[in-house]
């Protein structure tokens, strides 16, 4: 192993270069949200009765529950503080971990650099442990700021934060061990990052159900991100449940350097179909670019789709869990919208998921990056299809991903809903019209993605943060305590929660128009930059 590993150092300082500037502004950006999280929550010492209503409601709140699992019983505001920022961060670091992997890995090798870099005195595994060490770094750092933030909240223990610690570096370590075998066994970055965020993302999701529905507390022992709950920080401060997540950690370390030995530089395990032996009829760029992109936009509108037929049978057990807690009465009274639990549900999980409709559209930004760096776009240039067509093409399939998502979305939560047994009237109401209300705020997100693409090539990857941000910022900015004007950064903010809020035009329209300036500015732009 030590021959296959050599000169690892000396790639790990590359990719510390290489990682400079995504690596810290994401601990940051996990810090601050914690921060921030904790000195909301702080504010409650001086308001015991704010806090118990807090406890009351979050308890019995099934998108609060789906979302951040349960409220713990312990009587301290660190303990809340923990749990507001919890699981859903704690899913968030295996993501970003296993897209880190890929991203130093795959990533690396279908640009052609690791071929060069195995061509000097390198084992054939270097790459790929100098790479998990340097996302382990990024994982231990996360975890400690997600820790350490606590220190200032009353009731925080040593203990606790140890726990606290624990839940995200299993979690993390989890990611990296499913990542590094993603990037052996499947032919792309692209797939190997699905694969690996997908295994996390599915145990998030079922995890949620273990919290909101009886009887499917099992599912909580299915995945990194259940156990990374089970851990129960503040509370047992259990840590033998995230040992199951450093197996998964060494399994993945096991076997990946077996499988690299025995595969193509360039290929995976699961080999590419090859295609038809006589090649179709690309008469138009909109036909190019739909071959291009279908598999993005079919893996992210399923996914959500998944999702979304999860959620629509939770839906069913809403009302049961408040069952008749006269706090979470007082709580819908007071909205002043007269809403019902399953439609407050359903609204904040439909925006949830109209945000993760951005992310269809950054995958295939990043995807038009590639074929810019490829060589392959200038090729296509050079025939009679001009900058500003293509442009407009790639734009296009931008937004109609997003509006297929957008789609997928609602009519999944339908469908579960009504196999669940709820309306299936009042539910179509409820999740159509809120997608159709965040629509705008998804175009101008993607927009501005769009826009800082085509000021600089390299600012594609930008989007990811922007999606990040308008997620945190947007719907669950009220859960994490944010300030109002941080919120009202994200336009995801600014949509109506339907049917529970009146619609106002701005709030659609000042979108509307945002995106419209952004691509124009864009197509001007990109029109006159230099490709590459």
């Amino acid at each position: 192993m030590t021959a296959a590993a050599t000169r690892w150092g000396l790639l790990a300082r590359m990719d510390v270069r290489r990682e400079r500037v995504i690596v810290p502004a994401t601990v940051v950006l996990f810090a601050v949200i914690n921060l921030s999280t904790a000195a909301t929550i702080q504010n409650l010492a001086s308001d015991p009765a704010q806090e118990q209503a807090l406890r009351l409601t979050a308890g019995t709140n099934a998108a609060f529950r789906f979302l951040l699992g349960a409220v713990p019983d312990a009587d301290s505001l660190a303990a809340l503080a923990s749990w507001r920022a919890g699981l859903f961060m704690v899913a968030s670091l295996g993501v970003c971990a296993a897209m880190a992997v890929v991203r130093l890995t795959r990533k690396e090798e279908e640009a052609g650099r690791t071929e060069l870099t195995l061509a000097g005195a390198v084992g054939p595994v270097a790459p790929a442990v100098a790479a998990v060490t340097v996302v382990i770094g990024f994982v231990i750092a996360v975890s400690a700021a997600m820790a350490l933030t606590l220190l200032s909240v009353d009731g925080a223990d040593a203990m606790s934060l140890i726990a606290v610690f624990a839940q995200y570096l299993s979690t993390g370590l989890a990611a990296i061990g499913l990542a590094v075998v993603a990037a052996e066994v499947f032919p792309s970055a692209h797939s190997a990052n699905l694969a690996a965020s997908t295994v996390v993302l599915v145990g998030y999701v079922l995890r949620g159900v273990a919290d909101t529905v009886d009887g499917a507390s099992w599912l909580r022992w299915t995945s990194p991100v259940g156990w990374a709950e089970a851990v129960e920080p503040f509370d047992s401060n259990n840590l033998w449940p995230a040992s199951a997540s450093l197996v998964v950690f060494a399994a993945g370390l096991a076997f990946a350097p077996v499988v690299r030995r025995r595969r193509d530089l360039g290929s995976g395990v699961l080999a590419v179909r090859p295609g038809p032996a006589t090649g179709p009829g690309l008469r138009s760029p909109l036909v190019l670019v739909w071959r291009q992109s279908r598999s993005i936009v079919f893996s992210w509108a399923g996914g959500i789709a998944a999702y979304g037929v999860i959620i629509g049978v939770v839906t069913n057990q809403v009302e049961s869990l408040a069952g008749s807690n006269k706090a979470m009465t007082d709580f819908l009274e007071s909205s002043g919208a007269g809403g019902t639990l399953t439609q407050i549900f359903l609204s904040t999980m439909t925006a949830f998921l109209a945000v993760a409709a951005v992310g269809a559209g950054v995958s295939l930004v990043i995807r038009w990056r590639s074929e810019e760096t490829s060589g392959r776009l200038e090729v296509l240039l050079a025939t009679p299809v001009s900058r500003r067509r293509y442009f407009w093409t790639q734009s296009s399939m931008v937004g109609g991903a997003i509006v297929a998502v957008m789609i997928a979305a609602p009519t999944s939560i339908l469908v579960g809903a009504g196999l669940a047994g709820a309306g299936w009237g009042s539910t179509a109401r409820t999740v159509f019209g809120m997608a159709a209300a965040s629509l705008p705020a998804a175009a101008a997100t993607i927009a501005l993605a769009v826009l800082l693409y085509a000021i600089d090539g390299r600012l594609a990857i930008v989007g990811w943060p922007l999606l990040v941000a308008s997620w945190l910022l947007g719907p669950f900015g009220g859960m994490l305590g944010l300030p109002q004007w941080v919120r009202d950064i994200s336009p995801f903010t600014h949509v109506p929660m339907i049917p529970l809020q009146a619609v106002q035009a701005m709030p659609l329209v000042i979108p509307a128009l945002v995106a419209v300036v952004f691509a124009v500015g864009a197509a001007y732009l990109w029109e006159r930059r230099d490709l590459g």
